[in-house]
């Protein structure tokens, strides 16, 4: 073979070596997959079945999302399962009842995120509203969490861990000092249904353990149970229906860009449950689906007859509004494996977390207002504190405010923060209400335990009925109160077919009447006339489809007028914990809380009488043999704040305006506002000159005061007093602070002043002038008679509640003259005027014949310097 022949041989020996696969080299690679296997992502992972398919395995718990639940909407209810026994961390607490949480899974490449929609706004689908919304709000993305692996249905499986396992409902801002400890928490209950899926967390949330907290056993670790229930929303052609300002529901409010023509584009819809008749063109139907409450097992068995009868008791507003046993109740079995935290189940439950209170809140669609679920919570204490003849915490923890502060003279600035332990929270004055039944009852002697077993029962069934009202979308009404005189309220035939009050969704205190008047029921046993209406107005099938039913609506809402439907709510009503520094807010003294009586005066007058009845003999009533004197002191104290509070109604008078809800046209409607007589102002002002400011006023027997003993006990779960001895001036001035506070308020001020032009000029008005004057000449009543005469430091010229109540009555004139508050200026310069009426009258005291003691003399003298320094400096601030 030639060399060139050679040189092709190993040419193409060398093409073929090159084309022929390598025996030795790697094989290609398989592309690797982009998720894990889902054989042996789930392996060994328990399947549970349900709205969600979701997967346990260890600590983890995975979700398992077909296409069909991607941007579908799902509610998401939270509640506290267990809890730690301090509100509003309390086991059977719903949390965010009020913002119910609509939310979307959404797939994004390789990630799926939770969002939560934003449902309070929208336009007409299709507008170019709804464009300009698209682009003008957005929704909330909660969490992003990376696909783990594909089903063999198609279906994204996600890791769930990190969404329940977390302070997901922020209890952290709450528990100050304490952070979500993942280490320590754990899956307490995982459970699928076909509608929903119910997810407990054991959520420990840890701190340094330096808060002090009785009932949690270290404070290094708090552990709370958190139920979340997801499930999707019903479809059933549920038709919203809107509300009226005239009658009081919870509503849903949307902003809805599609309304034109209107400066108010807010569309409300009242919440209610989906109620529809199996018969619709009877007159009277039984409900396709009725409203089914469950009794927990955990209710005491005495108490159960009377949770079921106050449930059912709505049942005669349905009844009127076309409906047939249109709520049923069951009981709970001993057996029972559901959870009460579950949306399937609306329930009653029974909790032990000490703090005395009922609650009925309910879960609503955010965009149409339907109810959903709902659950009400009754703290046994509510019952602890009723039973035991005077248990009520208030008085402890009024004077452990009150001791520090009680060794200096105390004036208007520095008793500003103890006004709030006067305000108390609904559940402490509720209890306080059947401690004074209770006392009242025990006075009369003959039957007195089964009349206060009847009172709490009573008690029990009517507290039941007012938050099964709530839950049925009925707000507070508080000015249901105002419907009856305390003769009708008292009268047997009123009690039976009306009851205490105008509706159940009042608070309402204890009825007891004094002796020698009739007593009626204690506590409301029925549904009111204004409870029927508002039922009508939620349930009653009418035609024509949400905007249809408009003209229907507004008839219903127009009897407004009729005394028996009077409405205002919370916001109408002087809030239990104002601002210490904004007196009466709201101006119609006919809205309050725990008031009876369409007439303030009349109810505190009935007050008044009562507690003169029960103040005699106080100590031997209230202390049994063997027992501490502490509760002599809780007896005293319950009747002094039972006074206190009924002297606030009578204040509310001055400078009072009655506000109505009714609208144009309406039959029989008032104006908005009507200011409140002259004379019933000039009533009221005498009725609390005589019992708070007067010399007669707080005047109780001397001996008394010492056996107001205090508790001996000092360990957790007690208040420990300031002073254990009794703080009689400080007290007292305390709650005549509370009434000067009220009428002297600018806010208070500002309304006589504005009346005088309100009102035509041949007509009578009570003005701020006439105010001031007669409080100056109540307050310093003493110094008109002091012209001769001999006095001791055993017997003052003026004894020290009353130059107590001077000194303070002269820092709110000295506060008003100079300017210090916000009253009008007609206002400053007419107590500029009283305080120099004032510095003529001491100066003629002290000039004068009488001889004075030693306490009276230094008063007076002060207050002289005091005042000629108000006025000097006054004139000072108005010089250019």
């Amino acid at each position: 073979m030639n060399r060139r022949s050679l040189s092709l041989s190993l040419f193409f020996a060398g093409l073929l070596f090159v084309s022929l696969p390598h025996a030795w080299a790697d094989p290609p690679k398989e592309p690797r997959p982009k998720y894990a296997p889902y054989a042996d992502a789930m392996a060994g992972a328990e399947t549970i079945e349900g709205l969600i398919k979701l997967h346990r395995k260890d600590m983890h718990l995975f979700a398992e999302l077909s296409p069909g639940d991607m941007n579908k909407d799902f509610m998401v209810a939270i509640a506290i399962a267990r809890g730690i026994s301090q509100t509003p961390l309390i086991g059977g607490m719903t949390w965010e009842f009020d913002d119910t949480w609509i939310w979307q899974f959404r797939r994004t490449e390789d990630r799926i995120q939770i969002v939560r929609r934003n449902v309070r706004f929208r336009a007409t689908k299709g507008s170019p509203q709804e464009k300009a919304v698209y682009l003008s709000y957005t929704d909330s993305i909660l969490f992003s969490l990376p696909i783990v692996t594909m089903s063999p249905s198609g279906g994204c499986v996600v890791d769930l861990t990190p969404v329940f396992m977390s302070d997901l409902p922020q209890f952290s801002q709450i528990l100050h000092g304490f952070g979500f400890a993942p280490d320590r928490s754990t899956w307490a209950k995982i459970k699928g249904f076909r509608d929903n899926v119910e997810i407990e967390v054991a959520a420990t949330y840890a701190s340094g353990g330096m808060a002090a907290i009785d009932t949690v056993a270290d404070t290094r670790a708090a552990t709370l149970y958190v139920h979340y229930s997801v499930s999707q929303l019903p479809e059933t052609g549920y038709q919203p229906r809107l509300a009226d300002d005239r009658v009081g529901h919870f509503v849903t409010a949307i902003k809805d860009f599609s309304k034109t023509g209107t400066d108010d584009q807010f569309v409300r819809y009242i919440h209610r449950w989906d109620l529809r008749k199996a018969e619709p063109s009877a007159a009277v139907s039984p409900p396709v689906t009725p409203i089914v409450f469950w009794i927990e097992k955990t209710v005491p068995f005495k108490y159960r007859g009377a949770v079921r009868e106050g449930i059912l008791e709505w049942n005669k507003a349905f009844e009127r509004a076309g409906f047939s046993n249109a709520i049923e109740v069951r009981q709970q079995p001993d057996d029972a494996t559901w959870d009460p935290e579950d949306i399937r189940y609306n329930t009653f439950r029974w909790i032990t977390a000490n703090a005395g209170f009922a609650m009925g809140p309910a879960r609503t669609n955010p965009m149409t207002g339907q109810v959903l679920d709902a659950d009400i919570i009754f703290d046994a204490d509510f019952i602890e504190i009723w039973a035991k003849r005077m248990a009520v915490e208030m008085p402890e923890t009024a004077f452990s405010l009150l001791g520090d502060s009680g060794n200096r003279r105390e004036g208007a600035s520095n008793l500003r923060p103890a006004l709030q332990i006067w305000r108390q929270t609904d559940s402490q004055v509720l209890g306080q209400q059947l401690a004074l039944g209770a006392m009242a009852l025990a006075a009369a002697k003959p039957a007195a335990k089964e009349q206060i077993d009847k009172m709490i029962v009573d008690g029990v069934r009517s507290v039941v009925t007012h938050e099964v009202g709530h839950t049925l979308g009925l707000r507070h009404n508080f000015k249901a109160s105002a419907y009856l005189s305390m003769d009708e309220i008292n009268d047997p035939e009123k009690n039976r077919t009306i009851g205490l009050t105008a509706s159940i969704m009042d608070y309402t205190p204890i009825n007891i009447s004094p002796k020698g008047k009739k007593q009626g029921d204690y506590f409301s046993r029925t549904i009111g006339p204004y409870d029927y209406w508002a039922i009508e107005y939620a349930y009653k099938p009418l035609p024509g489809g949400t905007e249809g039913e408009v003209a229907e609506l507004a008839k219903i809402a127009s009897r407004c007028t009729d005394p028996a439907l009077q409405y205002a709510t919370d916001e109408d009503a002087n809030p239990p914990k104002p601002d210490p520094l904004v007196v009466n807010p709201e101006p119609d003294p006919l809205v309050n809380r725990f008031d009876l009586s369409k007439d303030p005066i009349e109810f505190a007058r009935w007050r008044v009488e009562l507690i003169s009845q029960l103040m005699p003999h106080l100590v031997d009533r209230a202390v049994e043999p063997g027992e501490g004197y502490d509760q002599a002191r809780r007896a005293f104290l319950i009747l002094l704040m039972e006074h206190n509070r009924a002297m606030e109604f009578v204040a509310r008078d001055i400078g009072g305006v009655y506000v109505n809800r009714n609208h144009k046209g309406d039959q029989n409607a008032r104006p908005p506002f009507v200011i409140v007589e002259a004379k019933k102002q000039r009533e009221a002002l005498e009725f609390l000159e005589q019992q708070v400011l007067g010399p007669e006023a707080y005047q109780f027997p001397p001996q008394l005061y010492n056996f107001l003993g205090a508790t001996h006990w000092k360990h957790w779960g007690m208040k420990e007093l300031g002073r254990p001895d009794f703080p009689v001036h400080h007290l007292v001035l305390t709650v005549q602070n509370q009434v000067l506070e009220q009428v002297l308020a600018p806010i208070t001020l500002s309304r006589l002043l504005d009346a005088e032009v309100k009102t035509p000029a041949n007509e009578d008005v009570f003005t701020a002038a006439e105010l001031l004057e007669s409080l100056t000449g109540s307050i310093f009543r003493e110094t008109d008679k002091l012209q001769s005469g001999k006095f001791t430091n055993r017997t003052p010229a003026i004894n020290s509640l009353r130059r107590n109540l001077q000194q303070l009555y002269f820092e709110h004139l000295a506060d008003l003259a100079m300017g210090n508050t916000a009253a009008p200026p007609d206002c400053q310069n007419v107590a500029a005027t009283e305080l120099k009426t004032l510095q003529i009258r001491l100066g003629r005291v002290l000039s004068g014949k009488a001889q004075l003691d030693a306490y009276t003399r230094a008063h007076l003298t002060d207050l002289l310097t005091r005042i000629r320094k108000v006025l000097d400096a006054r004139i000072n601030l108005q010089r250019p």
